[in-house]
């Protein structure tokens, strides 16, 4: 059984450059710190709880906590929003301090859900196109 809920946000978990790690082309590698939140852990617990006794309801004489895969759908670290105090982005994907520079990718979601971001992904970035092709003709960028 396969379980997904939404990890809280945490100001403490980041991507950092590894500058004593240097991948094939001379560049530093990527560090990524992630600490769960207590309310992950209690959603985890809960659905391994609810998940064993469906099992066990269905006739289980045993079952098994798998921990969470190193998996994930990383998002949020340039979230969109209406102000640079308080986001990255506007709905378009367009930095706020940066008028050509957009992020196409699921950095820009405040929040993750509980499914999987691509279709999501693939619709803003037909937007953001959209909105790019149209600002490039009003020479506005």
């Amino acid at each position: 059984m396969w379980l997904v809920g939404e990890d809280m946000p945490r100001e403490g978990n980041r991507v950092t450059l590894n500058s004593n790690v240097k991948d094939q082309w001379g560049n530093p590698v990527p560090n990524v710190h992630f600490d769960d939140h207590d309310n992950d852990i209690a959603m985890r617990n809960h659905a391994f709880q609810q998940g064993e006794r469906v099992y066990k309801a269905a006739g289980a004489v045993r079952t098994f906590r798998t921990p969470p895969y190193p998996s994930t759908h990383n998002m949020g670290t340039c979230r969109m929003g209406a102000s640079a105090a308080s986001s990255v982005c506007n709905a378009h994907g367009q930095t706020h301090d940066i008028a050509n520079l957009f992020i196409s990718d699921g950095s820009q979601f405040t929040t993750g859900g509980a499914e999987n971001p691509t279709l999501t992904i693939v619709t803003l970035a037909i937007r953001q196109a959209d909105y790019i092709a149209r600002e490039m003709s009003a020479r506005t960028i």
